[in-house]
């Protein structure tokens, strides 16, 4: 690819708060070769107004009810690469949240993406620590519906539960997803079409595979495409592509104040940012 290929980008953008924020987003990507396809929790009562001059905007009628660290995560991104696909074809498609920022204009993205050569590109791919593989797509991660709830009482009896189901895992040796080799990598990526295809070609065994996943989103992708013969020799691990400050479970929240200094810096995009 160079810079005379007109590019088409699809901006996946899964979101439940902070909408200003979600706006900034859709304006500084706002360009004739960018649509938006924008999931909204289906525990948002109230869907926002998003706005774009020149990309069109689709709000996905499909909403999941989406719960951290559970298999709805990944039927979220599912649900939008296959509205995205059906309006197709795009160069890439993007799945960002939407408390995400570009820190370069849009056509340096955009140049970014043709040098890419049609690799799907993502960050941090590695294989993950054998304890943690094990936790989390080797065990049965039950009572997870509400582990990252507001509510204290639910919260914590949802961990209480989910801890004392896996003691009892380890105890007598239970274990799922013995066959296949898993790889991680950050959950907010860039697929070609050719991986978005392939991807939906295998949503049943996906969902299968991941059901009983804790945080299965770090590896589904990653893991399907390094099995794929046509795929796994297209992937770009490039850790520009995103900041993305983790604490021991949340993301550090940047501020609209921390904007310029961030811009100045060697990354895409970053995340997460409040108002």
């Amino acid at each position: 690819m160079n810079n005379s290929i007109s590019m088409k980008h699809a901006w996946l953008i899964i979101a439940h708060n902070e909408f200003g924020i979600l706006q900034i987003l859709v304006s500084m990507l706002d360009d004739a070769r960018s649509d938006f396809y924008i999931h909204i929790d289906k525990k948002v009562k109230r869907l926002p107004e998003v706005h774009a001059a020149k990309g069109r905007i689709y709000i996905l009628e499909d909403r999941v009810d989406v719960r951290w660290g559970t298999v709805s995560q990944i039927q979220t991104e599912l649900v939008l690469l296959d509205a995205a696909l059906r309006n197709g074809p795009y160069d890439y498609y993007h799945i960002i949240s939407g408390t995400t920022l570009p820190l370069k204009p849009f056509e340096a993205i955009d140049t970014y993406f043709q040098s890419a050569q049609g690799k799907s590109v993502v960050t941090g791919f590695r294989k993950d620590e054998p304890y943690q593989e094990m936790l989390k797509i080797h065990r049965f991660n039950l009572f997870t519906r509400n582990f990252g709830s507001s509510n204290t009482f639910l919260r914590a009896t949802s961990q209480f539960c989910w801890k004392a189901a896996i003691a009892v895992q380890r105890l007598l040796h239970i274990t799922t997803n013995p066959e296949g080799s898993f790889y991680k990598a950050g959950n907010w990526l860039s697929l070609t079409e050719e991986a978005v295809r392939y991807l939906l070609s295998r949503k049943e065994a996906i969902l299968k595979t991941y059901r009983y996943s804790f945080c299965g989103d770090e590896y589904f992708v990653p893991s399907e495409l390094m099995a794929a013969p046509s795929l796994c020799g297209k992937i770009v691990n490039d850790d520009k592509y995103l900041k993305d400050d983790m604490g021991r479970s949340n993301a550090k929240t940047f501020h609209l104040s921390d904007y310029q200094e961030l811009s100045k810096s060697r990354y895409l995009f970053a995340r997460k940012f409040a108002a």
